[in-house]
């Protein structure tokens, strides 16, 4: 027999025990930040450093005063918000564009086998053409406006979202699957209830790299031609060697996509806790 009152005292002397020894302020959320805001002045003061003693060329790399010093010239000289605004819409449609899309035809593809090996080949040689290349012939086709930057950065998201949400749906746990059909799960209780909650770690990883791919393209194509938004600003720039100015772009760029990725991460750790914690498939 065993003795509960024994298990007990056992089990309120582990919850009562002291924390282990490695968890320190650095383990915990504020030590992260804290070590993410030191590497960051690190790289900046050895970046100064560099600059200032001569080790590398302010020509070259610039310098981060010269950086910030662009920064607010942007902001006070430059209507780099106008810029920002439509290389967001851009980002945005095609972003929206390639999650319908993607999503839409992996489900289609996963539903039907046939289909997908009808069209597995197709899809490789699609994917493998260089979208970034054929960039001019998207300003072509499509004129120097926002479509074309749309339609370049969509090419370029769509087969991200639909290779990720494919091998997510490939990827769910067989036994899972049998034992939710040995319970009378219907096929769409399966999909919502097994198949989608298994998919979405590789669904949102493949949703932040999409972003991520989206913003190259719509940028690359402002880069070719354009008539507003920050690749011209960047084309601009570089034009005239200004790289300081290249940079301070740049970095705009960077501080908008962190902050949405990083939107990206708190909604897929909401999602997937909801996920796990769905274990009971109705019938």
């Amino acid at each position: 027999m065993i003795d509960l009152a024994q298990s007990e005292e056992k089990l309120a002397a582990v919850t009562a025990a002291p924390p282990p020894k490695g968890t320190t302020f650095w383990s915990g959320s504020w030590g992260l930040y804290t070590g993410r805001a030191l590497v960051l002045v690190g790289f900046i003061l050895l970046w100064q450093f560099a600059v200032q003693t001569g080790l590398a060329s302010a020509a070259f790399i610039s310098s981060p005063a010269a950086v910030g010093a662009a920064l607010i010239n942007l902001f006070g000289e430059t209507d780099v918000l106008s810029h920002l605004a439509t290389t967001a819409i851009e980002v945005i449609i095609a972003f929206a564009i390639s999650v319908v899309l993607g999503i839409s035809c992996a489900v289609l593809l996963d539903r039907n086998e046939r289909l997908r090996a009808l069209l597995s080949p197709y899809v490789s040689a699609l994917n493998s053409m260089p979208r970034v290349a054929l960039g001019p012939m998207f300003i072509l086709w499509f004129g120097i406006g926002m479509a074309s930057k749309i339609v370049l950065a969509a090419s370029l998201g769509f087969f991200i979202v639909l290779v990720s949400t494919m091998g997510g749906l490939a990827t769910v746990d067989r036994d899972m699957l049998l034992m939710s059909r040995l319970y009378g799960a219907s096929d769409m209780r399966l999909f919502w209830y097994v198949r989608l909650p298994w998919a979405l770690p590789s669904v949102f990883a493949g949703l932040k790299l999409t972003l991520i791919y989206c913003t190259s393209g719509a940028v690359i194509g402002e880069m070719i031609a354009a008539k507003s938004g920050l690749g011209l600003l960047v084309q601009t720039f570089s034009g005239q060697f200004d790289i300081a100015s290249v940079l301070a772009v740049m970095l705009i760029l960077i501080v908008c996509v962190v902050f949405v990725t990083t939107a990206f991460e708190w909604l897929e750790r909401r999602l997937l806790s909801w996920a796990h914690g769905t274990t009971d498939i109705p019938g």
